[in-house]
């Protein structure tokens, strides 16, 4: 490769020319300086250019990120408030046969257990939590005592479930008028999924005058806050993690029938094992080992008015 002169007392390569004072032509003569010097002023700038627009998109980013995250943290603090927590258990005391204190564990039978009677034995109030234990040849209820019947209310529990099997009935939140006959559920039925039911006296018998299945499948340890709004003779609401899942009205029932009487909370861990359930429902119990058990955790209860 030659080289040529640049007039400073040194030799430039063709290929190298901005050593020199001004750079080279493609046939030996060089430019004027001026120009070389307009052309590095040209690149700087658009290189200045570059890195500017890419610091304000960088900017425009960065704050469009900062302004979701706000977002989603208000929208975080306003679903925590709106599903706040629950009163627990710790000033709670179960005793057996007490039905003016506010709430009395269960002890007896019927045809639809199986045997798996209720036991008072098998409630408990551990660390603040209500739990309620299935094992082998028994089931567990805690019912609301004292005044505790209500025409207009929202009852909401939040639980932690067992591990279901077939056959096992988890119904953490029901009400239920005994001399009606009416009833409103929440029940985790086996490993098939959540069932809510509305029942009403029809013809003086006890019926489910609506039913859906929702969240399908196994979901043993499954965490939920539910909630039963009702106001007698008129609507249903249920909640399920501060959101209505469903809404029933004497417009959506089997003839119009309808609960129209007021209610109390029940709730229940036990085993559809009698001869008078249909295995197709539950699914067929199989007898567990005597030493394991099957623990629901209730964390929190509350009941409050609905406005009118």
């Amino acid at each position: 490769m030659s080289s040529q002169n640049c007039g400073q007392g040194t030799s430039c390569r063709r290929f190298h020319h901005l050593r020199c004072g001004s750079p080279v032509t493609t046939n030996g003569h060089h430019e004027p300086s001026g120009k070389l010097e307009s052309a590095i002023g040209d690149r700087r700038m658009n290189f200045t250019r570059r890195k500017l627009s890419a610091l304000l998109v960088a900017s425009a980013a960065l704050q469009l990120v900062h302004r979701r995250a706000v977002a989603e943290s208000v929208a975080a603090g306003d679903a925590e408030a709106a599903v706040d927590k629950l009163p627990d258990w710790s000033a709670v005391k179960l005793q057996l046969w007490k039905y003016n204190n506010p709430f009395v564990p269960s002890q007896w039978g019927e045809p639809k257990l199986g045997g798996y009677d209720w036991k008072a034995a098998n409630a408990k109030i551990v660390d603040g939590a209500l739990q309620l234990t299935v094992s082998e040849k028994a089931s567990a209820q805690v019912v609301a005592g004292g005044k505790s019947d209500f025409s207009s209310a929202r009852w909401e529990v939040d639980v932690t479930l067992p591990t279901m099997k077939p056959g096992l009935v988890a119904a953490p939140l029901w009400t239920f008028n005994e001399k009606a006959h009416e009833e409103i559920d929440f029940e985790f039925v086996g490993t098939k999924g959540l069932q809510l039911n509305v029942w009403a006296n029809v013809d003086n018998q006890h019926k489910s005058v609506w039913l859906k299945w929702i969240q399908l499948g196994d979901l043993s340890g499954k965490r939920y806050r539910l909630g039963i709004e009702y106001e007698a003779g008129k609507r249903v609401a249920f909640l399920i993690d501060g959101k209505e899942a469903a809404v029933v009205t004497p417009a959506d029932t089997l003839g119009g029938a309808f609960p129209n009487k007021p209610m109390k909370a029940y709730f229940d861990l036990w085993v559809a094992a009698g001869a008078v359930m249909d295995a197709g429902w539950a699914g067929k119990w199989e007898p567990m080992p005597a030493s394991d058990k099957l623990v629901m955790t209730i964390h929190g209860y509350r009941r409050t008015d609905v406005a009118q």
